[in-house]
């Protein structure tokens, strides 16, 4: 691939150990609160053990000792980037709760400056939510996270692990060192702490006292029974927590040390002592003077040969290359790992696809290693196609010039699958320069699979089941009104998935493609892919949801049936499928993506991605495909339909070309016309901090003007007051502000500076508060509405580091909420606080009640809020 390669590792350890503290104010706000000298011993101690485990090396280990906050964040952002297979977080030190949360309090963990003060703040401490965030975001993610917490009320953490989305829990596990809400005591200070004491013994000594291997679930158990006989500070019993997903707890934290190498070489980690503690006892003590020094180095030199012959042993008698013996042979030639991006709609599939190729005896080598590993990710259809077909130089070279797709798609691929072959067409830039860069091989008659687009009704709606099929979309959809009055369709982004795409394909030939869209708005922001859009319906709990899931039909791929039967829960409807004859189905493809400057391993890629190709088209691969409701051919039967699903669709209508995408897309770019979007930017005192730097405020903002068109209408108000002023001032005047696209012309790409520059004219007012309540409803208040409302795209985005958000009150926060719901424009929430979109939290409560959106730090904000313009603008679609 281009790019700066990273410095590869299979496993990475960052450990942070806080034993100092600078400030005293601890000591005075609350008892126990001080220095810690007991962690001084944990560092080495846990350094060490990683080491003589064989899954780190010295070079792998990198330990902080009592870091602030500032620090702590950059070295644990470079630790997430720079691990590829396991990345192993430990953190001791204090703990605390913020008991204003409610439930089990909210935990932070203290660093070097950490102070406890009367008033609402924390300064020196992070919230466990953020750390977890920054594990979960991040361009390159390590395959599996272990965070370790060794403080008071590290039980606590759990409450934000599982608020996670399943993949993210999957890929970070956590060992808890005490329960919610149990304070725990340090120790001696002249040991480790308790719960390090244990970890540092069984990860030191435990594949080697077990001759196998020490796993995450097999740790948490040692470690559980090592605390089983000590106490709480409130006299509770010890009891260490583990989250844990899946098949977590065969994660490998340790293997047996390995047998030394001809010639006398030392085995890896067994330099310093038997359990790789620099001599000491299991439990961190250091062993006795230099008196017995001889008698250690023998006692050592016999334990090494022993443990050498026992390797071996196990090491001949494992027949399995994938366990725990022969694996470890694996490691000199890893797995090469390919890229997939693929249409969001078809990622779970695709998904399945790659793990059962990876696991295939196709994907395996002579010695029974594993040859390719697979990354699957999914991106918006159109963006995708932007990317190759005109972004391929960004992408190529990471350039500064332009829109880099990394930011938006993600890495450059070596698989793409979109759901059609229209996007792979449109893709190819064939009066450019994409042939000197990239080349995109496919074959369209040979797509990977079928699904045929249905009308998904409640079953009371639908028609008999003699006449679900060899009908016009305008045909059913009038059939659909007979029955019920007020039955509406919806259909998702067509700019996200194809399955969108075609169904707007669809829907403009029932009515103008205007009327349409005005429809769709009605009903609130279109849902990004068929599972969101069916999901989305289903989850409602109040009287009302249950009537507008009754009452709607959505137009999606044949496959998202089944996603909404796994999501319809209690109140779901019963939903049967229509078959349209005249909506484009999908028919993904597999498209091969060579880079013409990533040629050091282009055979072996190719090999690899050969092997990917044939087994998709083998029976295995079909089998995936056809277990989640893809067809073998258009007119395919389903062996065995889902309720709702028939066996036969009937005549099946050919997949949507190359044109019919690119003009459906303008037709929709058209329709819905020029966009009112507001900005607030929050111009208090507390962002002041967010006001200089990469990222900051204003350079978000301003590159979100880039996707406006000449006709887009937009302006900007700074939110700050005091007292009784009013709760805003202007900082650009609405109107139209030109466009700097670069197809724009000279006075409007000049028009555009010309407001940028008036925001890096704006300042903080550093004396001021945000009255977010004041500011969001006058915003609202001055967007057309009732029989105004002339069908124009509207926004409104509020840029906030949500500091001002806690002096509301909580029923203010609730009418809030409501009036913003009532209004019917989409509010987009940007918080620079990484946690600002958890689940509870007033910046998603409000872009939920409004049917737009929340961005908080955890993502690139500067990215999203651009997607998020350009749903809306003329300019960038």
């Amino acid at each position: 691939m281009a790019g700066p390669e990273r410095n590869r590792t299979a496993g990475r350890a960052l450990l942070v150990g806080v034993a100092h503290y600078t400030s005293k104010r601890p000591l005075t706000y609350a008892e126990g609160l001080g220095d810690i000298a007991a962690v001084r011993h944990n560092l080495d101690g846990l350094r060490t053990a990683l080491c003589a485990g064989g899954l780190f090396d010295e070079d792998g280990v990198e330990s902080l000792s009592s870091p602030g906050v500032e620090q702590f964040e950059n070295r644990l952002g470079y630790a997430r980037d720079h691990a590829d297979e396991l990345l192993l977080v430990y953190f001791a030190g204090h703990g605390i709760v913020d008991t204003r949360t409610g439930g089990h309090g909210r935990l932070l963990l203290g660093l070097r400056d950490a102070e406890v003060e009367s008033g609402p703040g924390f300064p020196g401490w992070i919230r466990w939510e953020d750390v977890l965030n920054r594990l979960c975001s991040g361009e390159n993610r390590p395959r599996h996270t272990v965070v370790v917490l060794d403080c008071c009320y590290a039980g606590n953490a759990s409450s934000a692990w599982e608020e996670l989305d399943e993949q993210d829990q999957k890929r970070v596990s956590l060992l808890l060192s005490v329960q919610k809400n149990q304070r725990i005591d340090a120790g001696d200070d002249a040991t480790p702490t308790p719960y390090t004491a244990q970890l540092i013994r069984h990860l030191g000594q435990g594949a080697h006292a077990s001759g196998g291997a020490v796993t995450l679930g097999g740790l948490h158990q040692r470690l559980s029974d090592g605390l089983r006989r000590h106490r709480t500070v409130g006299g509770r019993e010890w009891s260490p927590q583990a989250c844990r997903k899946d098949a977590a707890d065969q994660e490998v934290l340790a293997r047996p040390a390995r047998p030394a190498r001809p010639g006398g070489g030392t085995p890896p980690g067994e330099a310093n002592g038997e359990d790789g503690s620099n001599g000491g006892d299991g439990n961190g003590r250091a062993n006795g003077g230099s008196g017995h020094r001889p008698v250690r180095l023998i006692t050592a030199a016999l334990l090494a040969v022993a443990i050498a012959l026992t390797g071996i042993l196990w090491w001949a008698l494992s027949g399995d290359s994938r366990g725990e013996g022969p694996a470890a042979s694996c490691a000199d030639h890893p797995p090469l790992e390919l890229r997939v991006l693929t249409d969001p709609d078809l990622e779970p599939v695709v998904r399945r696809a790659a793990d059962g190729f990876v696991a295939s005896g196709g994907n395996t080598d002579a010695d029974r290693c594993r040859r390719t590993g697979i990354t699957v990710y999914s991106a918006g259809s159109a963006e995708a196609v932007e990317a190759f077909r005109t972004q391929y130089g960004e992408w190529a070279h990471g350039g500064r010039s332009g829109f880099n797709p990394v930011g938006t798609v993600g890495p450059q691929p070596d698989v793409w699958i979109p759901a059609s072959s229209a996007g792979a067409r449109r893709a190819r830039d064939e009066g450019g320069n994409q042939s000197s860069v990239l080349s995109l091989d496919f074959d369209d008659e040979r797509p990977l699979a079928y699904a045929p687009m249905v009308l998904l009704l409640p079953e009371q709606l639908a028609e008999p089941q003699g006449l679900r099929v060899d009908r016009g979309l305008t045909d059913l959809l009038g059939a659909m009104k007979a029955k019920g009055a007020q039955a509406e369709v919806r259909r998702a982004d067509p700019r996200y998935t194809d399955a969108g795409l075609a169904a707007a394909r669809g829907l403009y030939r029932t009515d103008a493609p205007r009327n349409v869209e005005l429809g769709q708005r009605r009903q609130g922001r279109p849902a990004p892919t068929g599972r969101d859009l069916v999901c989305g319906l289903a989850g409602g709990d109040s009287a009302e949801d249950r009537a507008v899931d009754r009452r709607t039909a959505v137009l999606v791929a044949e496959p998202t049936l089944g996603q909404y039967q796994r999501c319809v829960g209690e109140t779901g409807v019963t939903r049967v499928a229509e078959y349209p004859n005249d909506v484009p189905g999908l028919a993904p493809v597999f498209v091969h993506v060579r880079w013409n400057d990533a040629r050091r391993d282009e055979g072996e890629r190719d090999q690899a991605v050969q092997r990917f190709r044939d087994w998709l088209a083998s029976e295995d691969g079909r089998k995936v495909f056809r277990a989640e409701t893809f067809r073998d051919a258009p007119q395919a039967a389903l062996p065995s339909p889902s309720p709702g699903l028939l066996m036969s669709s009937g005549p099946a209508p050919r997949p949507l070309s190359a044109d019919e995408a690119a003009a459906t897309l303008e037709q929709y770019r058209q329709a819905n016309a020029a966009s009112r979007v507001r900005f607030l930017l929050d111009s208090s005192g507390s962002m002041s901090r967010w006001w200089d730097g990469a990222n900051n405020a204003r350079e978000i903002l301003k590159q979100s003007f880039g996707r406006f068109g000449p006709g887009d209408m937009f302006g900007v108000w700074g939110v700050a007051s005091q007292g009784s002023d009013p709760p805003y001032r202007e900082l650009l005047a609405f109107g139209t502000h030109g466009s700097g696209a670069k197809s724009a012309d000279r006075s409007e790409q000049d028009k555009a500076a010309e407001a940028a520059k008036k925001i890096d004219g704006a300042v903080p007012e550093l004396s001021m508060e945000a009255d977010v309540d004041g500011a969001l409803r006058a915003a609202l208040n001055g967007m057309p509405g009732g029989d105004e409302d002339d069908g124009h795209p509207q926004l409104v985005v509020l840029l906030t580091d949500d500091e001002d958000n806690d002096r509301m009150s909580a029923a203010r926060q609730d009418d809030l909420v409501r009036f913003t719901g009532s209004r019917k424009v989409p509010v987009v929430m940007v918080s620079f606080d990484s946690g600002g979109c958890l689940k509870g939290r007033f910046d998603l409560r409000v872009a939920e009640a409004s049917g737009g959106t929340c961005l908080d730090a955890r993502s690139d904000l500067a990215g999203n809020l651009g997607t998020e313009i350009s749903r809306v603008a003329q300019g960038h679609q």
